[in-house]
């Protein structure tokens, strides 16, 4: 079985490699197809890339050429229609209300081809029958834990030291308020280290900051296509300090991987955080409520503890085996 998996969005490369990881320990090899920008480069699977303007066509050639027997594609119709004219079987994965970028016509008729549509949300209502056929079902957006060194226990039981933020380097992502916070709270605790995952246009602005702050021994940027798996089996705490609602899905994993984490109130938020018990919950945009709430993870490892273990249980509200089964179902 050689099975291509498009990701067609940054957003799909955390659940199309995890999934692709799952598969080939099924015996299935494994090729990663998608834009060169949004290919992780860290991966250790071989990559097709395509185009930005690449066509059904174009697609079609490279799925002949790499001996595909199936498709799996997250957030990409054309891959499904060269797929269809190819008569390999396909499976279309999207989050629920996703909008494509540029509307493809007959989306419905050519999506009724494929074995099953997966989509991906939380709500309780029926599916759309205006958008989805009756090969649609829904799936929760799973938790993709990873487990730390020490199995057993939380990785604050070590003591590391280690604190990651991840998100994108704009105004909503709130990473200049948590440099504030950082600037403030980093001189009085001389061991812990934070390392922040991301891209975008206030890069240049926040490594002024760092400079400016003599933050460099303290603070880390990496690049957006950095693996975020490894830093999460070494951090102690998690910081999500977005001023709108992005970063949830990583939030999830976190408190999946048994972290504490510290979050601000947007929008989803409080379906995966009782504030105080499994997190901290702090408004958006402020200063003064992320410095105490980072403060007080800091200094009081005992809590920290308490919060990862109960983060941990959100793998059995969000579990992953039902989400990666519904893609072994269509061998």
């Amino acid at each position: 079985m050689k099975t291509v998996i498009f990701l067609g969005t940054p957003e799909s490369v955390r659940l199309g490699g995890y999934l692709a990881q799952h598969l080939s320990t099924k015996g299935e090899k494994v090729f990663l197809m998608g834009k060169k920008s949004i290919l992780p480069s860290y991966s250790s699977f071989k990559t097709i890339v395509v185009s930005p303007v690449a066509t059904a066509h174009t697609m079609s050639i490279a799925l002949e050429k790499a001996g595909a027997t199936k498709v799996i594609s997250f957030m990409n119709l054309p891959i499904c229609e060269a797929a269809n004219a190819l008569n390999i079987p396909f499976t279309y994965a999207e989050p629920e209300n996703y909008k494509d970028p540029k509307p493809f016509r007959n989306k419905k008729s050519l999506l009724k081809k494929a074995e099953r549509i997966v989509v991906i949300g939380n709500s309780d209502k029926k599916l759309n029958p205006r958008m989805y056929a009756s090969n649609a079902v829904r799936a929760a957006n799973p938790a993709v834990g990873v487990e730390h060194y020490s199995k057993n226990k939380p990785s604050c039981f070590k003591k590391e030291n280690n604190i990651v933020a991840a998100g994108n380097f704009t105004k909503d992502g709130g990473f200049d308020v948590l440099l504030e916070t950082w600037a403030r709270l980093a001189p009085a605790h001389s061991t812990w280290h934070l390392t922040i995952v991301g891209n975008g246009t206030q890069k240049e602005t926040l490594n002024k900051f760092i400079k400016k702050y003599n933050l460099q021994s303290s603070t880390e940027l990496v690049d957006n296509n950095t693996d975020l798996y490894p830093l999460l089996r070494t951090a102690d705490i998690y910081v999500n300090p977005a001023r709108k609602s992005e970063g949830l899905d990583t939030v999830l994993d976190a408190m999946a991987s048994k972290l504490p984490v510290l979050t601000t109130d947007i929008k989803g938020a409080n379906k995966l955080i009782s504030n105080g018990v499994n997190g901290l919950v702090v408004n958006p945009g402020e200063e003064e409520p992320l410095t105490n709430a980072l403060d007080e993870l800091m200094v009081n490892w005992g809590k920290r503890v308490d919060m990862a273990v109960e983060a941990e249980h959100l793998k059995d509200r969000y579990p992953v085996k039902e989400f990666v089964a519904l893609f072994e179902d269509n061998d």
